[in-house]
């Protein structure tokens, strides 16, 4: 069911505080009723873009990672929310790596806050994992005033004692370049090098200890982050807080291609579709190309860069007037998995679970989430357990997408200060426990 693909796919930017956001099943009596995702962060145009410049390779390639290659002042005055409670708050670009090892330069946001590290070795860190925006560079979070309006959540973690560190993700944000969309490898190491990037621009008052908190997209990166750990060297890593993680993205597709075979309408989630058949491209141009997974007439917008750039909702916008599902015969080429059996080879590549966790894992989700099902997230949960991951969860009756962000802040500070006082987590894995079909 068309339920089903919309339900693995896990693509909303949060917007803390919004309530009702998200995709249903696009049936004619629902589409046009149902809210609108939240938008994609709006660049600040005021700020001076040359920041965003991509550094010679030689300088990246002979920077450590986690090194910073250059910051810039991020605009928060006293009287704004994010001015209220960070005593520092600045864009980064760090040097990680891409889905295959390369290093490359990424670029983020650093806040610390106002009041004194708690504890002798500095405030712990949160690097923030961001759901989908888009895949071009102005849709990173850093770009916008309001960091991709997350900046309560954000807040909130400040005024409790946490330095922030927020990835981009490799391909968001430098100029010129296009992000790899869903490569958990690349997300997962770009997010443990920001962690490792705080230490390192203020190893007085910024600790080694560190979480990797993500909701959807950003849930998938903060998973690939705990896998990834190590690459944050010299550091401590908590734990991962996954919420609404995003996962099998393969299965979102047959499902999808199923139900435009039977006629029924993929509007809306269209730009998610491309943005994933971007992400096949960005890894291998020459084994991937966007006819693979599109319908030749999509793929042809698609493959144009003033399109394919486009942030979450430009890009709906754009296709619904200049390319809606009967002038590009469709959205998904049918054939796609057996045109190129290597796309869900690689799609399976970067679901989460790839290995063991290097820390404890809590996944929090909504019982009434349209965008990531609870069935999903318990076959997710599944497959960590596979991976002798230490797991704990908790599901929320009523609640939507990104409204578990908000629904989970109460049990997700809690299951951070028990990490932090090296209280042994609660491993629901192990036979004593609840089976992940349970849910709660």
């Amino acid at each position: 069911m068309l339920r089903n693909a919309i339900a693995t796919l896990g693509i909303l930017a949060l917007a803390a505080g919004a309530a009702g956001c998200g995709l249903t099943t696009p049936t004619p009596d629902t589409r046009q009723t149902q809210p609108r995702p939240q938008a994609a962060p709006q660049p600040d145009h005021t700020q001076d873009t040359t920041f965003y410049d991509y550094p010679d390779q030689a300088l990246i390639d002979r920077t450590a990672p986690g090194g910073i290659l250059k910051s810039q002042p991020l605009q928060a005055p006293a009287s704004s929310l994010l001015g209220s409670a960070a005593s520092r708050a600045e864009r980064i670009m760090y040097r990680t790596a891409d889905e295959r090892g390369r290093p490359v330069a990424a670029t983020g946001v650093l806040l610390l806050p106002k009041a004194a590290p708690k504890d002798a070795d500095g405030w712990p860190i949160i690097s923030w994992a961001h759901g989908t925006t888009g895949v071009g560079p102005e849709c990173a979070p850093s770009r916008s005033a309001q960091l991709g309006g997350t900046v309560p959540l954000l807040v909130k973690w400040l005024r409790e004692g946490y330095a922030i560190a927020a990835a981009d993700y490799p391909g968001l944000g430098p100029n010129g370049k296009v992000h790899g969309y869903l490569h958990l490898r690349a997300e997962g190491r770009s997010v443990a090098h920001a962690a490792l990037a705080a230490h390192n621009a203020y190893r007085n008052t910024v600790s080694k200890k560190w979480f990797a908190v993500g909701i959807s997209q950003g849930g998938q990166a903060a998973l690939g982050a705990g896998e990834w750990a190590a690459q944050a060297k010299g550091m401590r890593f908590l734990g991962t807080a996954a919420l609404a993680p995003a996962a099998h993205h393969a299965a979102a597709l047959r499902s999808a291609v199923a139900e435009q075979s039977s006629g029924a309408s993929l509007e809306g989630l269209r730009n998610l579709f491309s943005y994933i058949a971007v992400g096949a491209h960005v890894y291998d141009p020459k084994k991937f190309a966007y006819e693979d997974l599109l319908t030749p007439e999509l793929a042809e917008e698609i493959a144009r860069p003033a399109v394919r750039n486009l942030c979450l909702d430009e890009l709906d916008g754009y296709l619904k007037i200049f390319a809606p599902e009967k002038k590009t015969h469709g959205t998904l080429n049918p054939d796609w998995e057996t045109r190129n059996p290597e796309i869900s080879t690689f799609l399976d590549s970067v679901n989460p679970a790839q290995k063991t966790s290097a820390g404890p894992v809590l996944v929090l989700q909504g019982e009434a989430d349209p965008v990531v099902s609870p069935a999903g997230t318990r076959q997710l949960i599944t497959e960590l357990c596979a991976k002798d991951d230490s797991v704990d969860w908790k599901t929320y009756p009523g609640v939507g997408h990104a409204d578990v962000a908000i629904a989970g802040l109460d049990d997700l500070r809690t299951w951070m200060n028990d990490r932090l006082r090296s209280t042994p987590p609660n491993d629901r894995c192990r036979p004593a426990g609840s089976s992940p079909a349970q849910g709660k």
